[in-house]
């Protein structure tokens, strides 16, 4: 489908001439009776869609003489999933987990956890008008969209939101289908007003995808989106705490640390293959690899152990929501629902386990423990960080890779603060047993100006430079020709004292 027929799927829906206030259905929002999972307008929404769905073009029918297009007031059903309308074109259901289970982790194991706080998630420094300690789990806001495009412009159509939060022993999800740019205006106004009862929003990958598509749909319709003051995004905490990058146990020719994932192990969510629930739990043996995938999908196999099965893969969606508009064809449309239900139910327990994972980190593995630390060191916790490092530090004996590189942010972290005797012993330690042409520097550094010792950073630098040539190291990088000015000065004043 080209360009052209794209746009011309939104020709038939007209924006609403008037905003209207919203048209909430009987039990919805966060007043919700306690019992067993409570749906509305869901028939079953744990059953599975089955089946090979054919893909060869359907003939395009016209709206008013196909029997399977919804009539307004009409709820609107894609297989066993049912929404109720709200007008407009926008429909709704609503679904309360009082127990979830996704591999090895336990929705009510995970809400029974003692730290229920997110001042350790949060960088420091006064950004909110009431305490970082006072935001409680159950003011998180949890949020994920489904759209027509991979782009963050305006013309990327958000017709899918999930939402979802705590509420007591419960996790209640919300669905809003968007049938049409129409809807927007009245989902925007109620999003508006949930958004004003959460203190935080949590997203995976949100600040760089989700919150810039919502927030560039609420300028096209001429209004002001406002979130919390908090955005919490999983991606970059979990990436955080597998690395993030590959750590080298020695330099490379020019001893830049690699850009790729980290060759860390996955987290230990549960230790053998099994089944819990009719789910396959995946098993968390600690796998060495080069490059590391951070999606949500692979968070939730590493991290809670969960591997989704028969889940309709993202890139799809936008196809089969054009589908659905142009040719009216609904029968994969619940896989697209289901697939949103699940980002959001893998999207809350990540969240306990990263909660979880900062609230036990004497307890933690060694991995975990670099990753808090580098997170409390960015969020300018450098207190938090250096304890931790030096923890680590005493230890010498866990993963080579990971005490590498711990060692040259804690020697960084003591060099801030203004320790440059007990940065320099380590700097020391990673030229001598590393070659690391950062220490290098650092040594030659302070050898020259706390040390007053010009010979000896001669000395350093000449070693520096002899392991780069004798690597075979590219002489236009910037860590060798530092070093080539830095023997050019110092042997001219070898040369002065001379």
């Amino acid at each position: 489908m080209d360009l052209a027929a794209k746009l011309a799927l939104y020709g038939n829906s007209a924006k609403p001439e008037a905003k209207q206030s919203p048209v909430t259905p009987e039990k919805q929002g966060r007043l919700n009776p306690a019992g067993d999972d409570v749906r509305y307008g869901d028939a079953n929404a744990n059953a599975a869609t089955d089946g090979v769905i054919e893909e060869k073009p359907a003939k395009e029918i016209p709206n008013d003489q196909d029997p399977g297009v919804t009539r307004p007031g009409q709820s609107l059903t894609f297989d066993n999933i049912s929404l109720e309308p709200l007008g407009d074109g926008l429909y709704f259901r609503q679904i309360r987990f009082h127990s979830l289970e996704l591999g090895g982790a336990s929705l009510q194991k995970l809400l029974g956890q003692p730290m229920q706080y997110l001042d350790d998630l949060l960088p420091s420094g006064p950004r909110l008008s009431q305490a970082p300690g006072m935001v409680h789990r159950d003011e998180v806001l949890f949020l994920d969209t489904e759209t027509t495009g991979l782009s963050r412009g305006p013309g990327n159509f958000p017709f899918l939101y999930g939402l979802a939060w705590f509420e007591g022993s419960s996790l209640v999800f919300e669905q809003y289908f968007l049938d049409g740019p129409g809807a927007e205006d009245r989902f925007h106004t109620r999003l508006s007003e949930l958004l004003t009862s959460f203190g935080a929003i949590c997203t995976y990958n949100g600040k760089s995808f989700d919150i810039p598509v919502i927030r560039n749909r609420f300028v096209l319709l001429g209004e002001r989106f406002r979130a919390p003051p908090i955005h919490l995004d999983l991606y970059h905490f979990w990436k955080s705490m597998f690395g993030g990058y590959s750590r080298k146990k020695g330099p490379g020719k020019n001893d830049v640390l690699s850009s790729s994932a980290s060759a860390s192990a996955s987290a230990s969510a549960s230790s053998s293959s099994s089944s819990v629930g009719g789910q396959r739990r995946a098993s968390a043996t600690p796998k060495s690899v080069e490059k590391r995938s951070f999606r949500q999908m692979d968070m939730e196999r590493d991290v809670l152990g969960f591997v989704r099965e028969d889940d309709l893969p993202g890139a799809q969606v936008p196809q089969v929501y054009f589908d659905y508009r142009k040719y009216a064809r609904k029968e994969r449309m619940a896989q697209v629902l289901h697939h949103n239900e699940l980002d959001l139910q893998g999207l809350a327990l990540l969240f306990l386990r990263a909660v979880a994972v900062v609230d036990e980190r004497r307890n933690q593995e060694d991995l975990f423990r670099s990753g808090i630390a580098r997170m409390f060191w960015r969020h300018g916790k450098a207190e938090e960080a250096k304890r931790i490092l030096e923890e680590l530090h005493s230890y010498g004996n866990y993963e080579e890779s990971l005490l590498y590189s711990d060692r040259r942010l804690l020697a960084l972290i003591l060099k801030k603060r203004g320790q440059y005797e007990s940065a320099f012993q380590i700097h020391r330690r990673l030229f001598e047993k590393y070659h690391c042409m950062h220490s290098c520097l650092e040594v030659a550094r302070f050898q020259e100006k706390k040390e007053r010792d010009i010979r000896a950073a001669l000395g350093t630098v000449k070693s520096g430079l002899a392991f780069l040539e004798f690597r075979g190291a590219d002489t236009e990088s910037r860590i060798f020709k530092d070093l080539q000015k830095r023997r050019k000065r110092l042997q001219a004043s070898v040369s002065e004292e001379s």
